[in-house]
């Protein structure tokens, strides 16, 4: 800790043309972090450290609203509908030497530690953090073993109006192990503000790709999964954000919730010193709101039909960005 500490206070601020990231502490709740602006308005924080039991990323609107979950007070304790979703982050169910450790949830004793920020800086082009991230067993398992060892990459920039993540990240195995669990429970995932499930979750709407079949509440299957759109309001204004999942990566389902988390799932063996690559991208954007006049207003066929394309055809540059 003391480490990391080190490296955290001799972080410079680095900035370029109209992009900034600095060490700067997690607003009104525990934790410091990196803050990313554009133009002198916040963009994005990424939170780590003390008060927080998995580092994410916020990310913040035009009007420099919060959008993302907050999960914690200022005071420390967790609030609001499913707390432990946080921003953009990861987790699994980590099985290892025939004991589960709940890396999603980490509510008995797993903690992830961000070990080290190795990079954080700006170009004209936007930001990019590399961090080095201990998935441990923390007191569940007494000796507080690590179990994966996580490198990952955060680039945040711009395309129009829309705040863009690119989610990298290599998952190595400190031992023989399965991340388990199941889709509500597991994989990389978005989750709006606790405001929007405290609004009404019948304000929210999703559209995906391929469109597959629904099989109960938040369940879809799938291996070719491309993209999922989720629509919700934040305050006044209308947002909507998207994850892009790579085609050269394993997926099962797509997990969703009207209350604002969704993400893609996968089951995976990996042997002590194998490495799971991952590639995400998120879209974050203003919205223009519900046209079918109801209440709680509905979205129209047409507006359905214009963000698939534009959400089909970000997902094609997604892909290329790849290569």
């Amino acid at each position: 800790m003391k480490k990391f500490l080190f490296l955290f206070l001799i972080l410079p601020i680095c900035a370029r043309a109209d992009w900034s990231v600095k060490p700067a502490s997690n607003p009104n709740a525990p934790g410091k972090g990196l803050a990313v602006a554009h133009g002198g308005k916040p963009v994005a924080h990424f939170v780590f450290g003390e008060g927080q039991k998995k580092p994410f990323l916020h990310v913040y609107g035009t009007k420099g609203e919060l959008l993302t979950n907050p999960g914690a007070g200022p005071d420390g304790k967790d609030f609001g509908r499913y707390p432990h979703h946080r921003g953009i982050y990861i987790g699994w169910r980590v099985i290892s030497g025939g004991k589960q450790y709940d890396l999603w949830h980490i509510h008995k004793g797993e903690i992830m530690r961000a070990k080290e920020i190795k990079s954080a800086k700006a170009s004209k082009d936007g930001v990019k953090i590399v961090a080095d991230i201990e998935w441990r067993t923390g007191t569940v398992g007494k000796s507080d073993d690590l179990l994966i060892a996580e490198t990952r990459t955060l680039v945040i920039s711009k395309v129009g109006d829309a705040t863009q993540v690119d989610f990298h990240t290599e998952l190595a195995a400190a031992a023989n192990l399965t991340l388990g669990g199941d889709l509500q429970h597991a994989g990389c995932h978005f989750r709006a503000h606790t405001e929007v499930a405290n609004k009404s979750t019948k304000y929210t709407s999703y559209l995906w790709e391929p469109e597959g079949k629904k099989a109960g509440n938040g369940k879809i299957l799938s291996k070719e999964w491309k993209w999922n759109r989720l629509q919700f309001p934040i305050g006044g204004n209308w947002y909507s954000a998207t994850q892009f999942n790579s085609p050269h990566q394993p997926v099962e389902e797509l997990s969703w919730r009207d209350y604002g988390r969704f993400g893609f799932f996968f089951k995976k063996d990996l042997k002590k010193g194998e490495t799971q690559k991952l590639a995400y991208r998120f879209h974050i954007a203003p919205s223009e709101a519900p046209q079918l006049e109801s209440e709680p207003p509905q979205v129209s066929k047409q507006q359905e039909k214009t963000w698939r394309a534009a959400a089909q055809s970000a997902y094609k540059n997604f892909v290329k960005s790849l290569k």
